[in-house]
Order: structure tokens, then C-alpha cells, then sequence
């Protein structure tokens, strides 16, 4: 008993009140997990206000003491289960991301939310802690600084991936997206929340659990789409719902198309993001052929609207000296002409937008009259632009659109002169010009030649290799673009099926060659050079002269585009035979001037050579054959010519005499020693081959290795010596 009079005594009660009501606390966490409080004489414990939620109170009455309580706790833990966890972890992980200052740790903590929400078990703890979920990520989303870009993109993704996780609530996700989308003014933003909507379509996948929810989002891009200065990831989005839900798009398709075009036909936004929208619609061709009657009536608006600009010749020219001004409803050219290259270039698209639908042979409405009546309107609209005011954008945009024309169709005689003169005429017109005109030119060249061929006219080919032709000089060009285009060219010649005019392109490509030798060859020595033979002399080089560096570089090239010939097995047996005798005998191989000064035109000639002789198998077998097929190492030889049988020999002379030779190119000595190795392999391989090493022409081969190892060793002790 205290007295109620003693201060110090009552101190001291208060004092054991308190603590044991704080021991008591303590062992109620301890046993029951935190589930009791003691409120000994209606005291709470020192300090509970301060602690937040870390003691749970039962209000229900116990039963039995504590053994009651720890049951009860059993039994609400195996209620809670997983769940409990996956919500503590799903909250730990977003607090994280909320407060973790550390920005890879914070980068890290995303990354395992997002495989987190890719779980298919943790949908439960993503529906109830939704709310929480989606304003954690959009606050990240909205956060300013540079340096947290990719994390940004990784709280975008985890919005992506929550629509697809919870799909029953994606309606609601997506509409969250789209509130947030509008309320933002800043683009960055925008562009993260139409990375998440695209990121939650690749989620959503083909799932018919999506596809109520596909229209509200089609027609909420589609409005986005038209509001937009620069329109990729709305399109990706756009695109990504096309590919699953083709049968949702197919209602928007035209209004996705009428934007697209719009800012196809603008010709004052850049280079990269027309050809971005050209490859857009050119991705859509399912839905293009699918709605044929709108693919054709739009590329009827634009074939009108380009010869509106183009039907009356003032209407293009400039300003006419005089007092009188111009009409105002009439462009100037510097209005007008850039957008006839845009109507050109759109045209082009949606023609390759309808792919191999656009054709003839796949019946109406594209038929061979409605391909030649365009092609025959989009002529004559470059045309005159080009007699008025000479614009490579024009010219450039109007030779792909004839290209993708050309593809579809077998132009009749008439509209075959105006093409071959169309293209003529756009040579001519390449000189000084830009790296995309004369691209487009060559590839048009080369189509034209293509898709002709056999009713190619001799005369065209001669005016392509004349010595005065364009194409002859964008070999020379600086942009290795433009030489590999004009090799391009030459290939297609080449390759006719035109007896007559492959032989006149062949005979035109050996006069240059001729001419190109004859020019490295007469300044070197005082009396008359060894020249090629008189077999491939053209007139039409007759009086010309190169000068040594174009002479080289001519022949290099000339050389390069024979390989076409000299490679391809089912090419005229006669042009194969006149070339192997011109890179064997013809051309002055051996000559010890050309090798030291231009010891370049001698390998290229070697390389070709070598090039023809293993694909055909250094014509080994062939110099054995009879007039009827012979059986040679289990393979039919078929009946080759007497003058094929000589080609090996001839080949084993050649060998033999070059590296017999003391100044050769060691690029040129490397080669020539690889093609012995080669040869004398193949001979090794059969006995059949036994009756070849009598032949004169192997024992000067023999001759030639030979004093190829001398020379090696001569200079390896002179390498000694010094």
C-alpha cells in the first residue's frame, strides 16, 4: 500500500505500471505474431502512437487463452495464402520504385516489376493493388530529367504488360492510357504513354478477350494519329493492331490512309519520314487489295492532280517578262513542281502498296490498257514539266513511278519507243546531277533492258555504249553507288536473249577495251606496241584515245561486267568461246610493260579469266571429249566444240609463260600459283586425265612452276644478302 500523499511513491507506481504493460506488449508480438495489447489501468504503452500498423488487434473475444489465439493465426494465414505475399511484394517493389534514390537500383527494381506483372500468378495482387500500381508508374513516367530516359521506358513497358496481364480490366487500362495521353502536355510524355499502348498491344496478341476493346482503341489512335507533329509511334500502334485484329482495322483503314497520304504528299517534311510512311502503307497490302475499288480511285485522284499541274505548259514555266501578272489560282514553279514530285512519289507507293495484285494478268480492273493509259499520262506529265523547268526532284520521283509501271506490264510497239526514248532522254540529262536522279536513271536503264529484252532494238544498245553516252561517264562518278548502278546496267546488256543486239553490246564493250589497251600501250616504248588483235577493234573507237588513268580504270571495269558472260554456264556457247579467246590470247597478257606499269589491268584480266576457267572446270574434262557424250568421274560431259577441247591447252601455255616471268605483280604471281594447284589437283584426281601430261603445252607448264621457284629463291638470297 503507497500512501497517497507520497510524491516519489507514486512516480515509482507509474513507473512499474508502464514498463509492465511495455513487457507485456512485447510478448504478445513474440508468441502471437504481434496480436495482443495490454491496456493495464487504461494506459496505452509509451511509444504506440509513434509505432504505425505494426501490431494487429483481434477485436474478436478469446477462446482458451493464447493456445485459441495462435490457432486463429493459423488459420488466417492459410486464408491469406500467396496472395498475402504477392501483395507485400508487389507493394515492397512499388515503394521502391517511389523512394529508391539510386538510379541503377531503381532501374533494377522496374525491371523485376515488370517480370513480376508478367506472371501469370500475380494477376490477383494486380487487380487490388491496381490504383496503386498505375499511379506509381505514371508518376515516373512524368518525372523531367534526361538521365532517367530508359527507366521512363521501362515504367512505360510495365504499363504495357499490365493490360495484358489483367486482360478482363484492359478496357479500363487502355481509357487510363488515353485520359493520361490527352492530359499531358509535354511530348516526351505522350510518347512514353504510346509506347506503353503499344507495348500492351503486343501483350494483348491475337486474344479474343481483346477484341471488344480494339475498336475504342482503333478509333482513339486514329484520332491521335491526326493530331500529331510526328506520327511513328501512334503508327506502330496502329500497325500492331492491323496485324492481330486485321478485321477491327479494315473499318479504318481508309481514314488511316487519307492521314498517311497527307503527310506523304507533304513535301516540306524531311526525307527520312516520307520513306518511313511510304514503307507504313506499303505494309498495308492486305487491306490494299482487300479494297481494290478505293486503291484504284485513289491513284485515279492523283494521276489528275498531277496532270493539273502539268496540262498547261505556262502553268509550269516562270514568270513571263511584261506587265502583265500572273493569274493567283496559278502556282509558280517553285510551288507546283514540288508538288508534282509528291503526287509522283505517293503515286508510286500505292502502286507498290497493292503489290502483285497490280497486274494484267490478275484480270480487272487492273488490266493491260489501264496499266499502258497510265503509264502513257505519268510520260507525258515528266515530260513536260521537264521541257519547262528541269527539276531533279520531278525527274527523279517520275522515273521510279515509270520503274513500278514498267514492272506490271508488256509494253506494246508504240508505248516501246516512247519508253526507250523516255529513258534515253533521262540519260542525257544526267550530267552534273545529284546521287539520287542518276540512281533512279540507271535503274531505270536497267529495268527497261530487262523487261524488253528480246524486242530490245540493236540502235538502243549502240546510243547506251556509244563513246559520247552519259553512261559511259557515270562510271566515273565519285559516289560508289553510281558505279555499281552502271555495272548494273551493263549486266542486263549482257545477258540478252537477243542474239544480234547481245553481240552488238559484246562487240561495242571489246572496241573500248581494245581502245583502252591501244592507250596504255603506245606511250611505253618508241616502235609500235603489240596491240590487240584486229577481232575486237569497233569503228566506234577508231579515233578515240583515253587518257592513261581513265584507259585503266576503263578496262577494270569493262572486265568486271564480262564476268557476266564468262560465269553463267547457259550463256551463248559462241560469246563464251570469243571471250575466253580474248582474255587468253587477244589481249597482250605477257607483255613485260603493261605488267610493271598497270600491273591492275593485268590481274583484273587474269582474275576474269580464272574466274571463267573454274566455272567451268579449267575445261579439263573438255579437252578429252569426243563428239558424243563421254563419261568423266561419274558426271555426262555433253558434245562441246573442237574449239573448246583447245582451251585447256591453251591455258597450260599461258601458265606456264607467266610465271616463267620475272616482273610480275606478286598479287598476280599469288594467283597464278593458286590456279597451278588447282589444275594439278584436278589432273591428280583421275587416271583418265593421264594421256594431258604428254601434252607439249603441260611440259611448258611444268617449265613454268619450275622457274617460278627459282625466281622465289633468287630473290630470297638477294633478300639475304642486303
Amino acid at each position: 500500500v503507497v500512501p497517497s500523499d507520497s510524491p516519489d511513491s507514486l512516480q515509482l507506481l507509474h513507473s512499474n505500471a508502464y514498463a509492465a504493460t511495455d513487457s507485456l506488449d512485447r510478448e504478445g508480438e513474440h508468441e502471437a505474431g504481434g496480436g495482443g495489447c495490454d491496456t493495464t489501468f487504461g494506459w496505452k504503452p509509451m511509444g504506440q502512437e509513434l509505432r504505425l500498423n505494426d501490431v494487429n488487434v483481434d477485436l474478436t473475444p478469446f477462446q482458451d487463452g493464447n493456445r485459441a489465439l495462435t490457432s486463429k493465426d493459423m488459420r488466417k494465414s492459410q486464408d491469406r495464402g500467396m496472395p498475402h505475399t504477392e501483395e507485400s511484394r508487389l507493394a515492397n517493389l512499388l515503394r521502391r520504385v517511389s523512394r529508391e534514390d539510386d538510379r541503377e537500383r531503381r532501374l533494377l527494381t522496374l525491371k523485376q516489376l515488370k517480370e513480376f506483372i508478367s506472371h501469370s500468378e500475380n494477376k490477383g495482387a494486380l487487380v487490388k493493388q491496381m490504383e496503386t500500381t498505375l499511379s506509381t508508374l505514371s508518376e515516373v513516367l512524368n518525372e523531367s530529367s534526361k538521365l532517367l530516359w530508359e527507366m521512363r521506358q521501362e515504367a512505360a513497358a510495365c504499363l504495357g504488360l499490365l493490360c495484358g496481364a489483367i486482360s478482363y480490366e484492359a478496357e479500363r487500362i487502355f481509357k487510363w492510357l488515353f485520359l493520361k495521353f490527352s492530359g499531358s502536355s509535354r511530348d516526351k510524355v505522350k510518347l512514353l504513354y504510346l509506347i506503353a499502348m503499344q507495348r500492351g498491344l503486343e501483350a494483348a496478341g491475337e486474344r479474343k478477350a481483346f477484341t471488344q476493346v480494339m475498336q475504342l482503341v482503333m478509333s482513339s489512335l486514329q484520332s491521335i494519329l491526326e493530331n500529331l507533329d510526328t506520327p511513328e509511334q501512334s503508327v506502330k500502334c496502329i500497325l500492331q493492331v492491323a496485324r492481330a485484329y486485321p478485321h477491327v482495322f479494315s473499318t479504318n483503314f481508309r481514314d488511316t490512309v487519307d492521314i498517311l497520304v497527307g503527310w506523304h504528299i507533304d513535301h516540306t517534311q524531311k526525307q527520312l519520314l516520307t520513306t518511313n510512311v511510304s514503307g507504313w502503307l506499303q505494309s498495308l497490302e492486305q487491306f490494299w487489295v482487300a479494297d481494290l475499288a478505293f486503291s484504284t480511285t485513289l491513284l485515279g485522284q492523283f494521276l489528275e492532280d498531277m496532270e493539273a499541274y502539268a496540262e498547261v505548259k505556262q502553268r509550269l514555266s516562270p514568270l513571263p517578262p511584261g506587265p502583265e501578272p500572273r493569274d493567283e489560282d496559278v502556282p509558280p514553279p517553285t510551288v507546283s513542281l514540288p508538288k508534282l514530285a509528291a503526287l509522283l512519289r505517293v503515286f508510286s507507293t500505292v502502286v507498290r502498296s497493292i503489290g502483285g495484285r497490280f497486274s494484267p494478268t490478275r484480270g480487272p480492273p487492273i488490266t493491260q490498257e489501264y496499266v499502258s493509259d497510265i503509264l502513257n499520262r505519268v510520260l507525258s506529265c515528266v515530260s513536260t514539266a521537264r521541257q519547262v523547268l528541269f527539276s531533279e526532284a520531278v525527274l527523279t520521283a517520275g522515273n521510279e513511278c515509270v520503274s513500278v509501271l514498267l514492272v506490271s506490264l508488256e509494253p506494246s510497239a508504240q508505248l516501246t519507243e516512247v519508253v526507250l526514248a523516255y529513258g534515253l532522254d533521262q540519260l542525257a540529262a544526267c550530267h552534273g546531277c545529284g546521287l539520287d536522279y542518276s540512281l533512279a536513271v540507271l535503274g531505270l536503264l536497267t529495268l527497261i533492258v530487262d523487261q524488253i529484252n528480246t524486242r530490245l532494238p540493236v540502235s538502243f544498245v549502240e546510243k547506251l555504249l556509244a563513246p559520247n553516252s552519259q553512261l559511259l561517264e557515270l562510271r566515273f562518278h565519285r559516289e560508289k553507288e553510281v558505279m555499281a548502278a552502271t555495272h548494273g546496267v551493263y549486266q542486263a546488256l549482257l545477258s540478252l536473249k537477243n542474239i544480234p543486239t547481245l553481240e552488238a553490246a559484246y562487240k561495242l564493250v571489246l572496241g573500248e577495251m581494245s581502245c583502252g589497251v591501244d592507250s596504255l600501250l603506245a606511250p611505253l616504248e618508241d616502235g609500235p606496241a603489240p596491240s590487240p588483235s584486229t577481232d575486237i577493234q569497233h569503228p566506234a573507237f577508231a579515233s578515240v584515245l583515253l587518257p592513261p588513268e581513265r584507259a585503266e580504270f576503263t578496262l577494270i571495269f569493262d572486265l568486271g561486267a564480262l564476268t557476266t558472260i564468262g560465269n553463267t554456264k547457259n550463256s551463248l556457247i559462241g560469246v563464251r568461246r570469243a571471250l575466253f579467246a580474248l582474255l587468253s590470247q587477244n589481249l597482250p597478257l605477257v607483255h613485260c610493260e603493261l605488267a610493271v606499269h598497270y600491273p591492275a589491268v593485268q590481274y583484273s584480266v587474269l582474275y576474269t579469266l580464272y574466274s571463267h576457267c573454274t566455272r567451268h572446270d579449267h575445261f579439263i574434262s573438255a579437252s578429252l571429249s569426243t563428239s558424243s557424250p563421254s563419261l568423266f568421274d561419274g558426271a555426262v560431259i555433253s558434245t562441246v566444240t573442237t574449239a573448246t577441247k583447245k582451251h585447256f591447252s591453251t591455258l597450260l601455255s599461258l601458265l606456264g609463260s607467266l610465271l616463267s616471268k620475272e616482273h610480275l605483280y606478286p598479287e598476280a604471281r599469288k594467283l597464278l600459283l593458286t590456279w597451278a594447284l588447282e589444275i594439278s589437283l584436278l589432273m591428280k584426281k583421275t587416271d583418265t586425265y593421264a594421256p594431258l601430261l604428254s601434252l607439249n603445252s603441260f611440259h611448258k607448264f611444268c617449265k613454268g612452276v619450275l622457274a617460278n621457284g627459282k625466281l622465289n629463291a633468287q630473290h630470297e638470297r638477294w633478300a639475304f644478302v642486303n
